[in-house]
């Protein structure tokens, strides 16, 4: 066990099968429940859905109200809270559920999540959803503002709160290429910022804060399959799983996980460098291991995937993980790899996973673009 007690389950589906592994496992579970935004306002407007949701959302509640792992309500993520009278309805079928949810389980509380300290959306919960027992706050690089932005308005609002997503910066605030890929850190960076970020900005000083759950998302493809890895595709995990350890039980071990410097291609291009590759040229890539790494016992696993920047920034449709591109790459096992840029022009990454024999890896990726 790392030392983390409590998790966030969002996928009703599987809500039995979570929620029992979670209490032989002594950890309580937020049941997320995921409702339409007001973004879909003729939801709300149709009565068969409405009715639909509630009647669905009832049979949840009263049946796993009383799992002894069950810890609070979530009744919607990153929602968004207008102060426009267009969305009355919204409000009415919100506090609707919420009312169904405090009535049928007194026991457990209920909250939401908003995208990082909100005012307008803080101020709207208060005025309009006066019931909720708590709000949680998904946040990333502005985590380290958000005790000052919380503070600023005390006078709005001085009710309890958690962290219900963190991390590192997210892909949205990364720095770019000039065709605006997202630059991201290597697993070991993603380490370093995750023990920062919890060591020196979480509010644990503030006696509204009641906790954080840090972002967690498998290899989901959000920008690239790797950027929130915790774990590697095939299960194994990388040093952000030893600095969650050691933040969760506050210690400073010391870690397994291969270490990595950084990669750059051609003996001195980072990803900074705005890489443009011709169609078909022949190039290398090398993985730089940080101080004291022994490159004789690491096994190395290079590939190219063709990236879909038609979704950055976007409402995100496919979470999949793109075929990687083929016949392109000598020899994938080597600490230096030489391949060949693509034939068809458009944005790609080169990504490299290393493995030890103690059961870690860890990953990074260098972005370059191809033109005919």
């Amino acid at each position: 066990m790392s030392g983390g007690n409590t998790i966030v389950c969002w996928d009703t589906a599987k809500l039995e099968t979570i929620l029992n592994e979670a209490a032989q496992n002594h950890l309580s579970v937020i049941i997320g429940i995921d409702i339409p935004g007001v973004q879909y306002s003729n939801d709300y407007k149709n009565e068969n859905k409405v009715k639909a949701v509630f009647n669905a959302y009832s049979r949840i509640v009263l049946r796993y109200k009383d799992h002894p792992a069950a810890f609070a309500w979530c009744l919607g993520n990153e929602l968004w809270f207008p102060n426009s009278p267009v969305y009355d309805k919204f409000y009415i079928e919100y506090n609707r559920l919420l009312d169904m949810i405090h009535n049928n389980d007194p026991n457990h509380p209920v909250c939401t999540a908003v995208i990082n300290v909100a005012k307008n959306n803080i101020f709207n919960i208060q005025w309009r959803v006066p019931a909720l027992d708590f709000i949680g706050i998904n946040i990333y690089n502005s985590m380290r503002t958000m005790q000052e932005e919380i503070n600023s308005i005390a006078f709005l609002w001085d009710g309890p709160y958690f962290i219900s997503e963190w991390a590192p910066r997210g892909g949205w605030e990364a720095p770019v290429t000039s065709w605006q890929a997202p630059i991201e850190n290597s697993s070991t960076e993603n380490a370093k910022e995750y023990y920062d970020f919890f060591i020196n900005y979480m509010p644990v000083k503030d006696p509204r804060f009641l906790g954080s759950l840090a972002f967690y998302w498998g290899s989901r493809q959000e920008y690239t399959h790797t950027f929130y890895s915790i774990f590697n595709e095939d299960g194994k995990p990388t040093e952000i799983n030893e600095v969650l350890n050691d933040c969760w039980k506050g210690t400073l071990t010391k870690h397994k996980s291969p270490q990595l410097a950084g990669v750059l291609m051609d003996d001195s291009l980072a990803a900074k460098d705005n890489i443009i590759l011709g169609a078909g040229s022949l190039h290398k890539a090398a993985v730089l291991l940080k101080n004291g790494q022994q490159p004789d016992s690491l096994q190395y696993s290079w590939e190219i995937i063709k990236e879909d920047w038609s979704s950055w920034g976007k409402i995100w449709t496919n979470f999949k993980k793109p075929v990687a591109e083929t016949s392109l790459v000598t020899d994938s096992t080597l600490q230096q790899a030489v391949f060949a840029a693509p034939a068809k022009e458009g944005p790609y990454r080169i990504f490299v996973t290393v493995y030890n024999s103690k059961g870690y890896c860890a990953t990074a990726n260098i972005p370059f673009y191809v033109i005919e």
